[in-house]
């Protein structure tokens, strides 16, 4: 007779890889997701057409969430060092894999910003971020006050590209504090690390709202 559950290792891998990849989907879905919609596309085939800026907004998001994920796992080894001694070759790996992804989110966000800069917006759009109440939604889902006014700022000017501008430049002081992690390695200054920490947090507050405001606008 057949058993089953003879190879579990090879099943585990499969659904840790499944959870994986669902876990990229999903951040790009909730990061500064469905603003693409907020310029016009002549070529788009319908209103559930991707747009060449969603697509870029996906893609940025993908290498943001996997360069946090190891970042994630950076922070984890630095804080549990006194418990554990640290593997530096280790360190250098997480380093440098996050260090590539941010960089590439970087990459993508210059190529979505200079696409964004040359492509009109959507004036139904922008209209409906004009007089969308951001004050209640704010209170109403109890958003984090200092990162959603920043949101506000932008969204409630029609300023999309704006938004996008301030992703981009967060990105690039990610990738500038990692080269400083990956110069120095010295894990005993805290500093870089607490600066991280607080940025991608704020970060992804930030994403998540944008997307938010912009899912909420699609409702009305």
């Amino acid at each position: 007779m057949k058993q089953s559950g003879k190879h579990p290792i090879f099943t585990v891998s499969i659904v840790c890889i499944i959870l994986l990849l669902s876990s990229n989907n999903l951040f790009s879905r909730i990061f500064c997701n469905g603003s693409g919609s907020g310029y016009e596309c002549p070529t788009c085939l319908g209103a559930e057409s991707p747009t060449a800026i969603e697509s870029m907004i996906i893609e940025g998001a993908g290498y943001y969430s996997q360069g946090n994920s190891y970042i994630q796992k950076l922070l984890n080894r630095v804080e549990l060092q006194d418990f554990k001694e640290i593997d530096f070759s280790e360190m250098q790996v997480l380093v440098k894999s996050a260090l590539e992804n941010i960089t590439n989110a970087r990459l993508t966000y210059e190529k979505l910003v200079n696409k964004a800069e040359d492509t009109p917006y959507n004036p139904v759009v922008i209209e409906r971020l004009k007089s969308f109440d951001y004050k209640t939604f704010m209170f109403e889902n109890r958003l984090n006050e200092k990162v959603f006014k920043q949101v506000e700022g932008y969204l409630s000017a029609g300023d999309i590209t704006g938004a996008f501008k301030h992703v981009l430049a967060v990105i690039k002081k990610i990738e500038r504090l990692l080269i400083v992690v990956q110069t120095g390695m010295d894990f005993n200054r805290m500093e870089p690390f607490w600066k991280i920490n607080e940025m991608c947090s704020e970060f992804s507050m930030f994403g998540s709202f944008v997307a938010r405001v912009f899912y909420q606008i699609h409702q009305m």
